[in-house]
């Protein structure tokens, strides 16, 4: 059985480990557009303060886990299109390679707004180990920086250009900071945390012109505000690879849609991670990609093992600041609120079932929170006795 994996992302690897664990004998072909083997990408912005780190606290195994499990890797290597009526895959470097069973896993690329003089020297994305080198060798020169952006990784970025000493603003389009995971009370009190550490941000603002001749020296807004910047990293989210699948009959809307089993309405070909749509939904998350991959890899062996989403969950670490969301906790039917001199969580209730939850601060029910509300646990019986809002977190 040939097992052919385009993308060497977390959703590829997975996949891969999966497929080995279930076939012993297979051929496993993982093919990689990067020069490196699969590395942490969540960790790039993190590591923008970090120079001197090695490729060893990046990469998820190294050179050594693939050749005990006879993985092969082709690095450096561009699927350019799939013919999926000879099983095959036509590559820029490496001629055709044919498969029984594919996996398309080749993720997806930054979103960058039509912003005018968004080509001027001193614009960066920060998706791959070569973006980071480019932004760190830059951010010398600089003094201020602004991040358009203010989603977890623009969070994270600018907390790392703050580590450096700069000044960074964050140029975010919503009136509050993380709207799909934080109520407006709980964006606004995460942001006065984050200005008493010295980020500066601008809400409700759309970047119109990156301004300097050749070289950034600032962004006008929309509003017509002047955002003074050396530098500007666009963290405005990714869109789906999607051109590997022009020329054939895959079943594309914003990524490849997939059944519970990972596989898209051609038999024999799956996809996950970034560039899938389960559910109408590109989640676009490194714990979906990894969970995907395994579900693909062991139905690609014939399996029929199901793809269940949990519910959306973030993590955010800066400083000393730790945040944890999930689930539903926008326009909810009540909640309930524990606040305390560092710290402020919210439980989010429909019909007395837990829907959703936020820790910011002291996040150390965050496994016990996640687990009650993908649950959707039923606490009503708490909510008429003399118990604290303390107490039912502490119950969970």
């Amino acid at each position: 059985m040939n097992y052919v994996i385009v993308g060497n992302g977390i959703a590829g690897l997975s996949a891969a480990e999966e497929i080995r664990k279930n076939d012993m004998e297979g051929k496993i072909i993982l093919i990689g557009r990067e020069e490196y083997l699969t590395y942490n990408r969540v960790k790039l912005s993190h590591f923008i303060s970090k120079e001197d780190y090695s490729m060893d606290e990046l990469l998820v195994y190294d050179e050594n886990w693939y050749k005990e499990r006879k993985i092969e890797v082709l690095l450096n290597t561009k699927v350019i299109s799939i013919n999926s009526k000879d099983k095959e895959v036509i590559t820029d470097n490496k001629g055709k390679i044919t498969y029984d069973k594919l996996l398309i896993a080749n993720g997806s690329s930054p979103f960058v707004p039509p912003i005018t003089g968004v080509d001027k020297k001193g614009v960066f994305v920060l998706r791959t180990i070569n973006d980071l080198t480019q932004i760190q060798r830059y951010v010398k020169k600089c003094s201020t920086i602004s991040v358009i952006g203010g989603g977890l990784l623009g969070l994270e970025a600018a907390w790392s250009l703050h580590k450096l000493g700069k000044k960074v603003n964050i140029i975010e389009f919503s009136p509050y900071l993380l709207p799909r995971q934080l109520d407006k009370e709980l964006g606004i009190y995460l942001q006065e945390q984050l200005e008493k550490e010295g980020l500066n941000f601008y809400f409700d603002a759309v970047a119109q012109e990156i301004l300097g001749d050749k070289i950034v020296s600032g962004i006008k807004l929309k509003d017509k505000r002047i955002v003074d910047s050396d530098l500007v990293l666009i963290s405005t989210g990714v869109r789906s690879n999607l051109k590997i699948t022009e020329g054939t009959n895959i079943n594309v809307e914003r990524g490849i849609v997939v059944d519970n089993h990972m596989e898209t309405n051609i038999e024999s070909i799956y996809a996950a991670g970034d560039i899938a749509q389960y559910n109408d939904l590109v989640l676009a998350l490194w714990s979906v990609a990894m969970d995907q991959g395994k579900v693909a890899g062991a139905n690609m062996c014939g399996n029929k093992k199901e793809y269940n989403m949990p519910k959306p969950a973030a993590t955010l670490l800066i400083g000393n600041i730790k945040m944890f969301s999930v689930g539903n906790v926008n326009n909810t039917e009540k909640d309930i609120k524990i606040q305390g001199e560092n710290y402020f969580h919210k439980l989010f209730l429909d019909s007395g079932k837990l829907i959703g939850g936020i820790l910011i601060g002291d996040i150390k029910k965050m496994i016990a929170l996640k687990k009650a509300v993908n649950e959707n646990r039923d606490i009503s019986n708490m909510l008429n006795k003399d118990i604290t809002p303390q107490e039912i977190l502490n119950s969970l």
